[in-house]
């Protein structure tokens, strides 16, 4: 219950404009809290990728970058990688 009002809370701050700090943490992308804390951070990201049209389903912290887990139009799933903060697609 308390995880779905979260997340109802940052999809709101999110449409609303609002920037969440959480890429900024020099330790880890998804700050250095408690595990909620960092699940909700991750579950943001998740957000920000989908308002950008991006069907990501999970993501992670991957060597400074943000590995995402996407799911694409005929049902497979890709992963793919994006700068923290601006969540730019990255190819290597």
């Amino acid at each position: 219950m308390i995880k779905t009002t979260l997340l109802a809370l940052i999809a709101a701050a999110t449409v609303a404009g609002a920037a969440i700090p959480a890429y900024a943490d020099t330790n880890s992308l998804f700050g250095n809290g408690s595990d909620e804390m960092r699940e909700m951070l991750a579950d943001s990201v998740v957000l920000d990728l989908r308002a950008k049209g991006i069907n990501a389903t999970e993501v992670e912290e991957w060597g400074g970058l943000i590995r995402a887990f996407v799911t694409g139009e005929n049902g497979a799933q890709s992963m793919q990688l994006f700068t923290p903060g601006t969540l730019t697609q990255v190819n290597l």
